[in-house]
């Protein structure tokens, strides 16, 4: 018996390296890629590691950098020096000389200059509570769970907090102390607001369409405001009333709604818009939203802002990058009143963006770890 599964073995590889003889594997292919290293960040010096990868029967390689600021260079792994802080597309071009082949591969650079506030900015990142700002530094604070939203009760010194892994509303202090569930057993949970004056957090449920609200203690039960809703997802109150958006796709949602803030007398306030990250100014009267106007236009991502009093007044504040099919969604919203500036997140560029109330001066404030969501601001 051993000495028929030697013979049949022996057999086996024959016919295997037969079939290798008449298909022979293919030569492998040339492949750019690189990492990069920023030596400086004050001075703008970055290092560029080629890490491409060149067969043998490719013959020689060239290589062509793209820095993104109009400058070139064609060493193996160069060093630059950036004349301003920015944002910039690097590209490597891989050409052999045998082969004839050409290889690109691209990766975003951000060279931003140190956060200059004078107060804390706290954002949601995938399933981390961040924060920047004065005398602080970055804290995960024993947040868990994926959640979109983030609301501050300044008077109180608290953060409010979705958990939609979990299905809990969560509170925080200031300073990353003393989480606690406030609400539990929810069916779901996306944005969060504060309204300060009659104690209560609000909150949108897009599984059952509806926006509820509690005690901002966590005592007594969840109370449903307003229900019928679509997907309602961006909320704030203002002044009595309720601003709620709902995302579905049109002609069934895509409207942003007011209420009171007991529900009552809900109508259409902007139709035609989406609102993820909603915020009011309660100075200057004016609410902010992030319309997503993927199903009209996948270029069309804009932070826009209407009058309170006026819905007609439509004014675009800023362009977010469209990134992907589904464009680009901006969850969170602050609006500082001290420095009469708007702040808001961008999920898919990665980053926080800051602009004066006019839509002048956009600028990135940090580029996020993973992908930031709700925003709040202690000012």
């Amino acid at each position: 018996m051993r000495y028929i599964l030697i013979i049949l073995f022996t057999v086996l590889l024959g016919a295997c390296a037969s079939i290798d003889d008449e298909f022979p594997v293919p030569p492998a292919s040339t492949v750019s890629k690189f990492s990069l290293e920023v030596l400086d960040e004050d001075e703008r010096s970055v290092q560029f590691n080629n890490e491409s990868i060149v067969p043998e029967n490719a013959g020689s390689a060239t290589y062509t950098w793209s820095f993104g600021d109009g400058t070139n260079s064609s060493e193996e792994s160069p060093t630059h020096t950036y004349e301003e802080f920015g944002e910039y597309e690097v590209k490597l071009v891989v050409l052999t000389s045998a082969s004839g082949e050409i290889k690109e591969s691209s990766q975003e650079l951000a060279l931003l200059q140190a956060v200059d506030i004078d107060f804390t900015l706290f954002y949601m990142d995938t399933d981390m509570l961040q924060l920047i700002g004065v005398g602080q530094q970055n804290v995960n604070a024993g947040v868990n769970g994926f959640g979109n939203g983030l609301a501050i009760d300044r008077a109180g010194g608290k953060l409010y907090y979705a958990d939609d892994d979990n299905l809990t509303l969560n509170s925080i202090n200031l300073n990353g102390s003393n989480p606690e569930v406030l609400f539990d057993g929810l069916t779901g949970i996306g944005s969060v607001t504060v309204d300060s004056e009659s104690g209560k957090v609000y909150w949108t449920n897009r599984t059952d369409g509806v926006v509820q609200r509690g005690n901002l203690d966590g005592s007594g039960s969840v109370e449903t405001v307003i229900e019928g809703l679509d997907l309602p997802e961006g909320i704030a109150v203002h002044n009595g009333k309720i601003y709620v958006s709902d995302v579905n796709v049109p002609p069934v949602g895509e409207n942003i709604y007011v209420a009171n803030t007991n529900g009552s007398g809900l109508e259409v306030f902007v139709a035609g818009s989406w609102g993820y990250g909603m915020a009011v100014d309660p100075v200057n009267e004016r609410l902010y939203f992030g319309d997503q106007a993927v199903y009209d236009d996948p270029e069309d991502n804009r932070i826009k802002s209407v009058n309170l009093n006026d819905n007609s007044d439509i004014v675009t504040v800023a362009t977010i990058e469209p990134i992907g099919a589904n464009g680009s969604r901006t969850y969170g919203i602050g609006i500082n009143t001290a420095e009469n500036k708007i702040y808001w997140t961008d999920r898919s560029a990665g980053r926080i963006k800051s602009a004066n109330l006019d839509g002048s001066g956009v600028e990135t404030v940090l580029v996020a770890e993973g992908s930031p969501r709700g925003i709040a601001l202690s000012f």
